[in-house]
């Protein structure tokens, strides 16, 4: 379970080391026995002073598995034990903690007790359920990528546990509103479509744990996304698209207003993208159910003047059959792209038959359920 650590990591925005100087609160007391731990060095790391390449301490078990460590915790925040198989084991320490852990180092997340810090034992056990259902859910798609035709089936069998799933992590936030632990569900909330969840979360953590340098990270991440979010507003639903008008790909000026009348997805998208490319047979599909309904496709490629070719050529290996493709082939720099201010691609905008913004960043299943609601089959 290497990578439970990385989702935390991700969350927060890291401390560079020696950015600030903290007085120590007082030494924690960690101490336990891990199975499969004979003479094992086990360190204790915080992510924002090095993590596992600074640790605050490093210790070696005795022949029984049986550890100790005494260190002082110079802030409150999320911390870690590391075993040398590289599985981990997350703690909330406050200072002056004394905790005892059980646990079996080939599968410490499975196999763990955390006697005295409950947030500790919060956190690890939500991580636990988390997994749980996310390697399910990759399971799920390597299926669906094997073989698309079993996207019922693998509908089916997905509702029920991801139903159970986020009732779970729905009750676990609800319960836990002032526990430090809570900053583990940010893993399982989606950010753009569960904004005000996910903004919510860390306000809650900025009262429960406020010293944290974790949590004052991710405050700062978020007044960052709130700005963002305000420079973004031309973007929200009900506001019309801003005009585009750029060369096709015989060089004749095409415009997105001249889509007026039919329900558009503008989709940025490059050659040499992947996500892109493998997104556009998702797209091809939406274009040839929905076409006669009146649904188009506006293509503004980000390709450069040594990649034109290469543009053309992925218009006809991907099979992008509508005819409005468009690019000033200035990369990033395209007119179009500066005027979204589209920092990634793909990124696209579904868009009404008044030209009104329906939604952004529209994808997927979620684009197939989007144009099912919008023309009814």
């Amino acid at each position: 379970m290497k990578q439970i650590f990385s989702i935390i990591a991700l969350l927060v925005c890291q401390l560079s080391i020696g950015q600030a100087v903290y007085p120590a609160l007082g030494d924690a007391l960690i101490k336990g026995q891990v199975v499969d731990g004979k003479n094992q060095r086990i360190m204790l790391a915080n992510q924002n002073l090095g993590g596992a390449s600074n640790p605050i301490a490093i210790v070696q078990a005795d022949s029984t598995g049986k550890f100790k460590i005494t260190s002082p915790v110079p802030f409150q925040d999320y911390y870690f034990l590391r075993f040398e198989n590289g599985q981990i084991l997350n703690l909330v320490l406050f200072g002056a903690d004394s905790i005892t852990v059980y646990t079996d180092s080939r599968d410490v997340l499975n196999f763990s007790s955390i006697i005295n810090s409950p947030h500790s034992v919060l956190m690890n056990e939500f991580l636990k359920n988390f997994y749980t259902f996310k390697n399910f859910e990759d399971s799920l798609k390597n299926v669906l990528r094997a073989d698309p035709t079993k996207q019922a089936a693998a509908d089916a069998v997905y509702q029920p546990k991801a139903e159970r799933f986020y009732g779970y992590r729905n009750a676990f936030i609800n319960t836990y509103v002032k526990s430090p632990a809570l900053i583990v569900a940010l893993s399982a909330v989606d950010q753009e479509k569960e904004w005000e969840l996910y903004k919510g979360i860390i306000e809650l953590l900025a009262e429960s744990f406020p010293t944290s340098p974790s949590v004052q990270n991710a405050v700062a991440h978020l007044n960052k996304l709130i700005k963002d979010k305000q420079a973004m507003d031309f973007l929200a639903a009900g506001n019309f698209a801003k005009e585009i008008a750029l060369p096709g790909v015989d060089g004749q000026i095409l415009k997105l207003s001249d889509q007026k009348g039919k329900v558009v997805l503008l989709d940025f998208w490059a050659s040499w993208c992947a996500p892109c490319r493998r997104e556009n047979p998702n797209v091809v599909a939406m274009y040839k159910k929905y076409n006669e309904s009146g649904f188009d496709v506006f293509s503004v490629s980000l390709d450069k003047p040594t990649d034109a070719e290469k543009w053309k050529a992925a218009i006809a290996q991907d099979g992008l059959i509508w005819p409005n493709h468009v690019s000033d082939l200035k990369g990033w720099q395209c007119a179009a792209a500066i005027d979204y201010a589209v920092k990634s691609i793909p990124f696209t905008v579904l868009i009404d038959r008044e030209g009104k913004i329906i939604s952004t960043n529209v994808r997927g299943a979620d684009l197939q359920n989007q144009l099912a609601k919008i023309f009814g089959f």
